[in-house]
């Protein structure tokens, strides 16, 4: 079975520390960690050195690996030497990934952005990942590729999110022709299959967040996706619900690799 990790998205709420936590009880051996804050809520971690002390000691008592960071959006104005401290801790607790939407609309200066971003994470190990997602500045697929492509970094790749995927229009034959080695990480979910007409932004954003579905609960085509990655492609479970938010972190944790492994286990039975 390939590496199962748990994306911080699952349990955003649960906050570093308690992501690390929950996905050692639960049964993982990876977990995703939010440490450069997208939101208000998103607890600051760098720079607090208590709290750098706190995730450290839990990693090494846990034995918890960190397979990505998040989220280093791409914007019009990106300050390196605000996100370079978030970089360093990352490398310390040896993340593999960082996790890179896109904001900025403008084609060459987002590639131009992603290169600098790609450059720093080389100093810290680290691999810079596009994420696409319909309600960016990044929709889909092949806007993400033409950025990773266009920069011409060694240590560049995508994410591909099963439901970002299929909101955008893709579907998992998409990938068919792309380099298996930019194919470095896949946020793992499921959904009903897509509505009749046109979603706003709004509507996207409010299900990417709030409202996923477990592997193996929904419509989407997760066979043929795993089928289309690289075996080696690291399996990040991203699928915050609503239906559970009211759980404790580790139950929700628990949840969502059971259903993994159930899913999992289906496919090879087949």
């Amino acid at each position: 079975m390939p590496l199962l990790s748990l994306a911080a998205l699952t349990i955003l709420d649960a906050g570093p520390a308690g992501q690390i936590r929950a996905a050692a009880e639960a049964g993982f051996e990876s977990v995703g960690l939010r440490l450069n804050p997208l939101v208000a809520t998103d607890l600051q971690i760098v720079g607090v050195e208590e709290r750098q002390r706190e995730v450290e000691q839990l990693l090494r008592d846990t034995g918890m690996k960190v397979l990505e960071i998040g989220v280093f959006p791409i914007l019009p104005e990106m300050p390196m030497d605000a996100i370079a401290p978030v970089m360093a801790f990352s490398h310390k607790i040896g993340a593999q990934y960082l996790v890179c939407p896109v904001e900025d609309a403008e084609p060459q200066r987002r590639i131009d952005t992603f290169g600098r971003i790609c450059e720093l994470a080389e100093s810290c190990a680290l691999t810079g990942l596009i994420e696409f997602n319909p309600y960016s500045a990044c929709p889909t697929l092949a806007d993400a590729l033409d950025i990773v492509r266009q920069s011409r970094a060694e240590n560049a790749g995508l994410v591909i999110d099963a439901l970002h995927l299929s909101r955008s229009g893709g579907k998992p034959s998409d990938l068919a022709g792309i380099e298996p080695h930019l194919l470095r990480l896949t946020h793992f979910c499921d959904a009903p299959l897509p509505p009749a007409g046109q979603k706003s932004f709004e509507e996207l954003r409010s299900e990417s967040r709030k409202a996923r579905m477990l592997p193996g609960e929904g419509s989407l085509w997760l066979d043929e996706l795993l089928d289309a990655l690289p075996a080696d492609c690291a399996i990040s479970i991203e699928a915050p619900t609503a239906r559970d938010a009211a759980l404790p972190a580790t139950e929700r944790a628990r949840r969502a690799l059971l259903a993994t492994r159930g899913f999992m286990a289906r496919r090879g039975a087949r």
